[in-house]
Order: structure tokens, then sequence, then C-alpha cells
């Protein structure tokens, strides 16, 4: 059962500032208690506020103001309010699309970001979306349903992909797969890597990618499907000892090299 605004009332007024933090974060909050916590003298706090539908544009500024000029004096407690990842704004999913539409110009990331995880955008806006200049807004906005190719090739090229969130932009049904083994030659090592999602990269090019500065890169070449006992034989060898667990796992290593590695291990 929800809280009343009575109830949320009491919470503020315990003078608990952790109890405060906790009821400015959540996104039921009645109006008249997002105005007793506009009093609290906290960044969390603030922010909490701040990201409230209850608040207007120029009371949300001045929060977020606030916070950002604690940042920069220094206050480590601002800096982890500005970037804890949070849901954020979540409310504003559910608003006619109408209003969410006014938020493409907020200054503010991350209401953009929860904007660009809507699915029922006019295309302008997912114009707008797909160029702004905050790259966690860019990402929110590929994971449509209809992303344009284009868009996901540019965005995952210039940046990499997420790996701890799934699906990845390269597993999108829209994305031009068939261009993956073409990040071999990019030159930043993010978007090198994705080339390794080609489960059919050549070995040419897993020669390439085993020879990176990037732990992580060879780590990714050990563990390729398409690796040949050669190469695995060489990355046995790398000076990462990562590389080595990843190269010694890999299922196209020959059996009898396997039992070699688990007798000098004794196992």
């Amino acid at each position: 059962m929800p809280f009343t605004a009575e109830q949320f009332g009491q919470l503020v007024r315990s003078g608990d500032l952790e109890v405060q933090r906790a009821v400015a974060e959540n996104p039921h909050l009645p109006t008249e208690t997002v105005a007793h916590l506009l009093h609290v003298d906290d960044p969390h706090v603030r922010v909490g506020v701040a990201r409230s539908r209850h608040v207007d544009g120029e009371t949300r500024d001045r929060l977020y103001a606030l916070v950002e000029a604690e940042r920069a004096a220094g206050d480590i407690e601002a800096e982890i309010a500005l970037t804890w990842n949070s849901p954020g704004p979540t409310w504003l999913r559910d608003v006619p699309l109408a209003e969410r539409l006014t938020y493409l110009d907020c200054p503010h990331t991350e209401f953009r970001r929860v904007l660009a995880s809507c699915r029922d955008l006019p295309e302008v806006a997912w114009r707008r979306l797909d160029d702004d200049p905050e790259l966690a807004v860019r990402r929110a906005a590929a994971r449509r349903p209809d992303t344009p190719p284009q868009v996901l090739e540019r965005l995952v090229r210039a940046h990499g992909d997420v790996f701890h969130i799934r699906p990845l932009h390269v597993d999108h049904p829209n994305f031009p797969r068939h261009l993956l083994r073409t990040f071999t030659d990019e030159p930043t090592p993010n978007a090198r890597y994705l080339a390794l999602q080609d489960p059919e990269l050549p070995v040419p090019d897993l020669r390439r990618l085993a020879t990176a500065a990037e732990p992580f890169i060879r780590r990714g070449v050990a563990r390729h499907p398409n690796i040949t006992a050669t190469l695995l034989e060489d990355l046995l060898s790398d000076p990462d000892p990562q590389v080595t667990d990843e190269a010694a796992a890999n299922t196209t290593l020959p059996p009898p090299r396997m039992y070699r590695i688990l007798a000098a291990a004794g196992l």
C-alpha cells in the first residue's frame, strides 16, 4: 500500500538524513512532501527533489545548480548525488506524449535519457535524441525497436558497446552485422573489440587482434570460436594470465594439449 501524505510528512520531519534521502528518491511523493524537502540542505535530497514531477523548471534548475556548485567546490557527496546510477525520473514515461516532448530541451541529461527510453516518440524527436550531446541519451535512444542501421553503426563505431546491458547494440535486429569484421580497422580498442562479435571472423583478423596492446582484446580472441590451434598455442604464452586462462578454456583447443595443461597444474 502506498504511503499517505501524512506518513511521508512524518518521515521528512524525523530529521534522519538517510530517511530523508530515501523519501526524496520515491517517485510517488505528493506535492506537499516535496515542498518540505526543498528546505533540506543535502545534495542527495536536492537531486531527488529535482527529479520530482512536482517541481517546476525554475526550481529544478536551481536545485541542480546548487549541487553542481557543491561538486565544483570539491564536495564528494554532491559528486555521488549527480553521478550515482539511478533510474532517474521514470514517472516521465507515463505522462502524455505532448508533455514528454517538452523535455527534449531539458538541460538535465537524466530527463532526456528517460525520454529516450520511451517507444512512441515521433521521428523528429528520435533525430534529436540520436544526436544528443550525451552518450547515455544516444545509447538509450538506440534501443528502440526501429533504430536505423546507420544510427546503430555510427554509435558503436564511435563508442563501442555496453557489455553489462543486454541485449547489446550489435545484437539489435537492425544492426548491420555483416560490417562487424570491418571494425578491426577502427582506431579505438572498444570498437575493434566488437569485431569479435562476428563468430566467423577470418583468422587473419584474429591474428591481428591477438597482437593488440589491450589484454581485454586478446582475451576476446582467446575465447573466439573461429580461432586456430596455432593461435591458441601462441595465446597460451601470453603475459596476461587471464588471456592464458581463456585460451586454455577454449573448446577448440586439441584434447591432448588440454590434458597436458591439466597435468601441469596437477589436476
